[in-house]
């Protein structure tokens, strides 16, 4: 179930939502939706509040809880728990004492990032006294539907290619690729079917030089065309693209092609590799057909030359980086 379907079932307001979601679009989405359906904009600068993780945070939740509302008949309370916080076993007793005795007139939206362990006594405890609900952040078919629902909720249409364009850049990070397309059908408010071509003059050219150039670079590097491989390199530097960062996407991609061919050892079904290192399968079906032109020695050997060279760049040992990096291929070529 999506968000949307989920608040429009929503009739009667529960006293406490326990939303997972491992995204923090979804999660902001879900609180969006909630306050815009629930909550009277008049009452939000006296009955709407936010408590979130920090100092004595079950104290100051508590408190919350127990107000009674300002010249209405509810008050809400919303807090957002993110990947990097978390509970003690006797901090979620507290929490789970807190929900039971939520005050009548008070509604606790609970967003959190960390998934319960169903097998634990906490969950089995917890689903008696609030209403829990998971959003699992859109994969595969799933995915290309999100980007599609996002687009024509502004009207608008997009092509295949520019769908796996903005897959293979993004994944699924949500928030990025969200503000992406958001970028796109600001830039072009008129137009009813969005192609490659506008996308690529407006995503930047770094992500481009990721996704494509990238690529095309390992192939020549895999095909050991040293003349090909130095003369892309150079064309890309000449752009201003920073060694460092085209090195950094270099390390990325080998890395990738790493994980990929060690599990094509069991399978040639990207889907299958894509969901072991949680990746989306269209980059992983590149790097499946690219791997073949290395052996993991040769990978192992080029990620090393690419971490020493990673270390010399920070530390300042190469004076021109340029120069270093084309030093770096040749190596790589060479193996």
């Amino acid at each position: 179930m999506d968000i949307k379907t989920f608040i429009n079932k929503e009739k009667k307001l529960k006293k406490v939502y326990y939303i997972y979601a491992e995204n923090s679009y979804l999660r902001n989405k879900f609180k969006e939706e909630f306050i815009a359906k629930f909550i009277p904009e008049a009452i939000r600068d006296f009955n709407l509040s936010s408590v979130n993780p920090g100092d004595e945070y079950l104290k100051r939740l508590k408190n919350a809880v127990q107000t009674p509302p300002i010249g209405a008949e509810k008050r809400f309370i919303i807090s957002h728990f993110e990947e990097g916080d978390s509970l003690n076993k006797g901090e979620k007793e507290k929490l789970l004492d807190i929900f039971k005795n939520i005050n009548q007139s008070s509604t606790l939206v609970f967003l959190t990032a960390n998934k319960i362990d169903k097998r634990k006594k906490f969950y089995r405890t917890l689903k008696n006294h609030v209403l829990y609900q998971e959003f699992e952040t859109p994969r595969y078919g799933d995915l290309d539907q999100w980007i599609v629902s996002r687009f024509k909720e502004h009207g608008k249409k997009i092509d295949k290619q520019s769908l796996k364009i903005l897959e293979n850049m993004f994944s699924n990070k949500l928030e990025i690729l969200n503000s992406e397309i958001e970028k796109i059908v600001t830039r072009y408010p008129d137009k009813d079917k969005i192609s490659y071509y506008d996308i690529k003059k407006i995503i930047s050219r770094e992500k481009f030089i990721e996704d494509e150039e990238i690529f095309k670079f390992l192939d020549l590097i895999g095909d050991k065309r040293i003349d090909q491989a130095l003369l892309t390199l150079k064309e890309m530097l000449n752009r201003g693209v920073y060694p460092l960062y085209l090195l950094t996407m270099l390390k990325n991609q080998i890395e990738l092609l790493m994980q990929v061919k060690f599990y094509s050892q069991y399978t040639h079904d990207n889907r299958k590799i894509a969901k072991k290192i949680n990746k989306h399968p269209y980059p992983v079906k590149k790097a499946l057909q690219r791997s073949r032109n290395f052996t993991q020695k040769e990978l192992e050997k080029i990620l090393e030359e690419i971490l020493r060279a990673n270390y010399h760049f920070l530390t300042g040992y190469y004076p021109d980086q340029n120069t270093a990096l084309e030093m770096i291929i040749i190596k790589s070529i060479a193996y």
